[in-house]
């Protein structure tokens, strides 16, 4: 139930739900400082106020059932809790923690605006924090000189006149146009006055790598996010085919709603196709993934699958890559002995250490890329084409592994061969069956092969096969 709700609270409907509430919310503070109470559709609009709180409160009380460290919830929302307290309705002060969901909705929105552009997002990732924190000061210092000065001086008397007093106040570095008569005017002066010169130099520190670097790894994901992840992938390393095998996850059904954590030692996020990947569902982590302590903020041991390949982040031999993909290998299945782990090694004389540490699939690419030529020369074309569609996601025939029921227990494989043909046009390809403690993978098999408990079917075809419903239709 509980990853029920987590799945349901980080699907990208309710987020953009999210986001428009917290602007409506803004948008709702800033009329309610407008209308006073003596005006009608002031009490429309904190009437409206009182309902996005109940709103946010089931929101904070559902994501509170759907975490995992309750600790990493009340550091990422505590602002957002008090903000919704009784407390802060009571002080009218205090409504102005409202304003911090603006980091929030930045988030969101910072997460989602990669589809559109690498270029775009390096331009908004870096600016992105400065004009968050700019309008909210603004506005949290509008609503709070117009909250204490508002009846003690008519400099202030009107929020319009708070809201521009705010603005060039800001810009200028100093009070402009009203002067505080109160000393907590005074001291919203103050706090003005020294955002806005804590906002200027911001602004000048941006063009410097370290600047650029905070702000990003401030807008991006946070620990938070990586420690509540469950039943994700983790690629480990990272060369040129990890976009493919992302971008492969992210065109098949069944695995494109699942987080993926790219954990390397790279100085920056590698860029991807965001027109076909997701962004909200990749996550990145800059780490030796041999370390235990970096799998531990991937929680590995929540994770379903853990692909890795042979690093190229750094200049290494392939001895050294491959011993450290061994090592990683072994330190995963240690961590999380459910796991299924697929391994890309350099050197086939690897693979026993992997087998014996629990790996399930060792693929040595250079093998695979000189069989493949060879075979292609072999049959003078045919080949290639065949393989291209068999291996991709993206359209035709793809691999499929389906497990069967009991009510296919006991018949011979041709006659699913046959139902799969007739009803479904799909190819059974191989059986993967637990002989004597090992697996053993019959390809082709023979068409008197009885089908027994715990077999596997690999088959070709154009989507997913239930074979519980194949085997209520061939009674």
């Amino acid at each position: 139930m509980r990853e029920r709700i987590d799945q349901f609270m980080r699907s990208t409907p309710v987020e953009m739900t999210v986001l428009f509430l917290i602007i409506l919310s803004i948008a709702l503070i800033i009329l309610e400082a407008v209308f006073p109470k003596g005006f009608c559709i002031g009490y429309d609009i904190r009437k409206a106020s009182e309902i996005l709180t109940a709103i946010f409160i089931v929101e904070l009380s559902l994501r509170f059932c759907g975490s995992v460290s309750k600790k990493a919830f009340f550091r990422e929302y505590w602002l957002d809790i008090i903000a919704v307290l009784p407390i802060a309705r009571v002080f009218r002060i205090l409504r102005l923690l409202r304003l911090f969901r603006l980091f929030r909705a930045g988030k969101i929105f910072n997460r989602r605006i990669r589809r559109f552009s690498n270029v775009l997002f390096e331009w908004i990732t870096e600016y992105m924090f400065i004009v968050l924190l700019s309008l909210i000061l603004v506005l949290a210092g509008a609503l709070a000189i117009s909250s204490v000065e508002g009846k003690l001086n008519v400099d202030f008397s009107t929020f319009e006149k708070s809201f521009w007093w705010s603005v060039f106040s800001l810009m200028a570095g100093e009070p402009i146009t009203g002067v505080p008569n109160t000393t907590g005017g005074r001291i919203v002066s103050a706090v003005v006055v020294f955002g806005g010169m804590t906002i200027f130099a911001l602004l000048t520190g941006v063009f410097s790598a370290f600047m650029v670097k905070r702000m990003r790894l401030n807008m991006k994901g946070n620990p938070m996010e990586l420690e509540e992840l469950r039943d994700h992938i983790i690629i480990c390393g990272w060369n040129r085919s990890g976009h493919l095998v992302i971008e492969e996850f992210q065109s098949e059904a069944t695995q494109k709603n699942k987080p993926i954590v790219i954990i390397a030692e790279l100085d920056e996020e590698p860029h991807l196709n965001w027109s076909i990947v997701k962004p909200e569902m990749i996550y990145f982590l800059s780490a030796d993934y041999t370390q235990i302590s970096a799998l531990k903020r991937c929680s590995v041991e929540k994770a379903s699958i853990a692909i890795l390949l042979a690093d190229k982040s750094k200049e290494r031999t392939d001895q050294d890559r491959d011993a450290r993909t061994v090592l990683a290998a072994m330190i995963i299945e240690k961590m999380n002995n459910s796991i299924f782990t697929c391994v890309e090694l350099l050197n086939r004389d690897n693979e026993t250490h992997l087998k014996m540490a629990g790996v399930e699939d060792v693929i040595v690419t250079n093998e695979y890329a000189g069989t493949i030529i060879a075979s292609a020369s072999r049959n003078k074309g045919g080949i290639v084409p065949m393989i291209n569609e068999i291996l991709t996601s993206k359209f035709g025939n793809q691999f499929y592994k389906s497990a069967i029921t009991e009510k296919w227990i006991g018949k011979k494989s041709y006659e699913i061969f046959q139902w799969l043909k007739k009803e479904h046009n799909a190819i059974l390809v191989s059986i993967e069956r637990d002989s004597s403690g090992s697996q053993e993978t019959i390809v082709n098999p023979a068409p008197d092969l009885i089908l027994e408990k715990g077999d596997e079917l690999i088959l070709i075809a154009t989507g997913p096969i239930e074979l519980t419903k194949m085997a209520k239709a061939s009674k």
